[in-house]
């Protein structure tokens, strides 16, 4: 369905692309992110918070009069991108204490805004990177997915792996310009589909980290276990069979979690089918824009328009009958390959279930199961996810 040169989410945040209400926030903070300052060395993102002996400056703001050691603890605290733009754009002083080390600035909020999500952006990050991308294969796949386990064993440690600050600048672009944004088209997206029910203007923070984080995994799965490069369809053999890919990737998530995932594939084929009706007529033969107006004797434009029209239609062709295909996501979740999984690899999630315990929902915790799930499985503890759930439900 997807091509695998490019992310999937940066492609369909690129078809969706509206200014946001917060436009100016984000793409202030964008701007900033992506400049090159070529007065700092790139560097590791430290584990303490920059100091300055410069005399501060001047000024009858109260904000700005601030003494350094409280505008650090005032940084330290803002856990929001957008708060972190906002505050600099706002304040001289604060952007300028910004500057003095903008990699760990934005490390520090990117990591306190994402949680627990963030080992799942660090792994994004890490796995779109042309070094592995371009060279997967079974080996690298399954190395990579040991490390991506040790990451989430080890992810209350920040240590684990310093960043340099290319790589947070390109972690905080993705986040900025391409998850948040498809975040707000989720929400909107899901809430067209419940129309008629009530529910707040602003969805929590808790439903903020778990769209997320649903959002990174989505994007993991596909970098993993998508078609090799010169693929166009599913076709083509994968890194992994699938009945291998339950055990080893969907076995780290709860099952709450893993249709998280399924969640956001459903939004995802839904968008990508709503672009192609959409361009539909724009590429269809019949088109009047594709009759032919040249002047005598421009036989040579008449093919080339010709030729143009047949690449786009064979593009639109191609990329339809990816999406009319197989949707492996799914089909990798399905009851036997669970049960196969059940049999070899009996988890505690399972004897959970086998012994129908008790299952409550905090809202305040992501690391708990939505209202949602605990009313569904009526308070028993579940481990069945995919076709054991009514697509219904997924919308």
């Amino acid at each position: 369905m997807f091509p695998t040169s490019q992310s999937i989410l940066q492609l369909l945040s690129r078809s969706l692309k509206k200014v946001p209400d917060d436009a100016q926030t984000k793409v202030g903070l964008t701007k900033e992110t992506q400049k090159k300052d070529h007065e700092i060395p790139t560097q590791a993102a430290p584990t303490i918070p920059p100091v300055s002996s410069s005399p501060m400056p001047l000024c009858h703001s109260t904000l700005e009069a601030l003494p350094f050691e409280i505008r650090n603890g005032i940084l330290l605290a803002v856990d929001s991108l957008t708060d972190l733009s906002a505050l600099i754009h706002a304040s001289p002083t604060f952007y300028q204490q910004y500057r003095l080390d903008r990699a760990f600035w934005l490390w520090h909020c990117l990591y306190l805004e994402l949680g627990q999500a963030y080992v799942d952006a660090y792994t994004v990050e890490q796995c779109n990177m042309p070094e592995f991308r371009l060279r997967r294969n079974r080996e690298k796949v399954l190395l990579f997915i040991e490390d991506y386990k040790l990451r989430r064993l080890e992810s209350t440690d920040v240590s684990w792996k310093p960043l340099d600050e290319d790589e947070i600048l390109s972690m905080v672009s993705f986040h900025v310009s391409v998850i948040r944004l498809l975040m707000k088209h989720y929400t909107t997206w899901v809430r067209s589909n419940l129309e008629g029910l009530s529910s707040p203007n602003e969805i929590s923070r808790t439903e903020e980290q778990r769209i997320t984080r649903g959002l990174y995994r989505f994007q993991l799965f596909y970098n993993l276990f998508g078609p090799p490069k010169g693929f166009a369809s599913y076709g083509g053999p994968g890194p992994l069979r699938k009945e291998e890919i339950v055990p080893l990737f969907f076995d780290l998530y709860t099952a709450w979690e893993v249709e998280e995932i399924l969640c956001i594939n459903v939004f995802v084929h839904a968008q990508y089918l709503s672009v192609f009706k959409q361009v539909r007529w724009d590429l269809h033969p019949s088109n009047p824009s594709f009759d032919n107006h040249n002047l005598t004797g421009a036989i040579s434009l008449i093919h080339r328009s010709q030729d143009t029209r047949s690449i786009k239609a064979s593009r639109i062709g191609r990329k339809r009958n990816c999406l009319d295909g197989e949707d492996i996501l799914f089909e990798s979740t399905n009851s036997y390959h669970q049960e196969t999984r059940r049999e070899n690899h009996h988890s505690d999630r399972d004897q959970a279930q086998d012994d129908r315990e008790k299952m409550v929902s905090s809202s305040d915790s992501d690391g708990s199961p939505p209202l949602a799930w605990v009313i569904f499985w009526k308070e028993t503890y579940s481990n069945l996810f995919g076709n054991f759930i009514p697509e219904s439900l997924r919308q």
